[in-house]
């Protein structure tokens, strides 16, 4: 392997480096490495820290801890409380959150959960969004095997019969009337929409939202397929592992 070292130009690193060594079997430097476990420490304990106590907690003597938080301090990572001299996360924090979560595709996060799911579970999972014409399925994901319900992109759901819609239904803002109030009421609470073949006959459905940092409906992920394989049930091991998927989408993106 070339030795790298602090003057080689980037591109000459990164082609000194192994191929599958990187990070683990690099050697990196290690008073970066110490003052993020430092600042890690800082920010998992939820609430602002003395620095006795945070240099206690990474091992690390009193004043060593110190130069690394007057470090991450200049950099914005974290602040100093100036009454009560206890340190916390700081600005840099929240810009860099800022940043990481405008980069988050929220229908890119959908289709991988939607295709592990239809894998998963044998079933067909699909994303929906609000669109001109209506609630349509812009993209479907089949399981590898078995029988499964079709369902095609650009397919409409109405508000009243599909899961799909009624998702929609209670997430708008006032709730749609076209949905009864006690059942918008429902679906929010379980954060579920279950239909037993109402919208098809035979064919059971479940969706669920994901929801932005304010709350406001991104768009819905459902699971669809016969009523012997699929249950509407919103208890059952389908019905929680979509709900799961949902909050996953949900958390990337803020919500």
């Amino acid at each position: 392997m070339v030795p790298i070292d602090d003057d080689m130009p980037p591109r000459q690193a990164a082609a000194a480096l192994p191929a599958g060594a990187w990070p683990g079997d690099i050697q990196g430097i290690q008073s970066v490495e110490l003052g993020l476990e430092l600042f890690r420490l800082l920010a998992d304990g939820g609430s602002p820290c003395g620095l006795s106590d945070l240099a206690r907690r990474a091992g690390m003597h009193r004043a060593k801890a110190y130069r690394y938080l007057v470090s991450l301090a200049r950099a914005g990572w974290v602040c100093q409380d100036a009454r009560t001299g206890q340190y916390d996360v700081g600005p840099a924090v929240r810009d860099l959150a800022l940043s990481w979560l405008a980069r988050q595709d929220p229908l890119q996060l959908a289709g991988t959960e939607a295709r592990a799911l239809a894998q998963a579970l044998g079933e067909t999972c699909f994303v929906a969004v609000n669109g001109q014409g209506g609630v349509t399925a812009i993209r479907v994901c089949q399981p590898g095997q078995g029988v499964s319900v079709g369902v095609a992109e650009g397919a409409l759901f109405d508000l009243e019969s599909s899961a799909t819609g009624r998702v929609f239904a209670a997430w708008q803002d006032p709730p749609s009337r076209r949905l009864a109030a006690a059942v918008c009421r429902d679906i929010r609470s379980r954060g579920l929409a279950v239909v037993e073949g109402e919208h098809v006959p035979g064919i059971n459905a479940l969706s669920v939202p994901v929801l932005d940092a304010q709350g406001q409906l991104l768009l819905a992920l459902t699971l669809v397929g016969h009523a012997a394989s699929l249950q509407a049930d919103p208890d059952s091991p389908s019905a929680l592992a979509l709900q799961a998927a949902g909050r996953r989408i949900s958390a990337a993106v803020g919500g």
